[in-house]
């Protein structure tokens, strides 16, 4: 093994670990996530505080908290695969591991960028980091793991 695929490797695990902490979180505390979620930066379209959908009924609340944890339970799992993909099989430089991170992370890391710019919340800068080291952990090793024959 290289010592990019471990830096490289790394990097992935970093982001795992931080989607990790996210989705036990958007879990056990919902409430707390959604109150994350929802304080955008431009006021006019500003969605409402957990008091407020409070206000306009219990029953909403108590949906939203369920699809908070739905949301938390599909991205905890979902760190869990990055990381284990991002410990053993990229670290050894297999091809298909590479490729799942690309498609993976775009969807997910890249993805999460455009819709947290879109929406201007807070976490936008912290998806930027993001998607830095992803590009980074994905370019680092590049030309090692394509140029592998199959």
């Amino acid at each position: 093994m290289s010592r990019r695929l471990n830096v490289a490797s790394a990097l992935l695990v970093i982001i795992g670990i931080l989607l990790l902490f996210e989705g036990l979180m958007a879990l056990f505390l919902p409430e707390a996530t959604l109150g994350d979620w929802i304080s955008g930066t431009n006021e006019e379209l500003r969605p409402p505080t957990v008091s407020e959908i409070r206000g306009l009924g219990q029953n909403l609340l108590d949906y939203i908290t369920y699809k908070t944890q739905w949301f938390g339970l599909v991205i905890l799992f979902f760190s869990l695969l990055w990381i284990v993909i991002s410990l053993i099989p990229y670290r050894k430089g297999e091809k298909w591991a590479w490729y799942a991170m690309l498609v993976i992370g775009g969807f997910t890391v890249f993805g999460s960028f455009v819709l947290s710019y879109i929406g201007e919340t807070s976490q936008a800068p912290v998806f930027l980091i993001f998607v830095i080291l992803w590009i980074v952990a994905l370019a680092l090793p590049a030309k090692e793991i394509l140029g592998k024959p199959s």
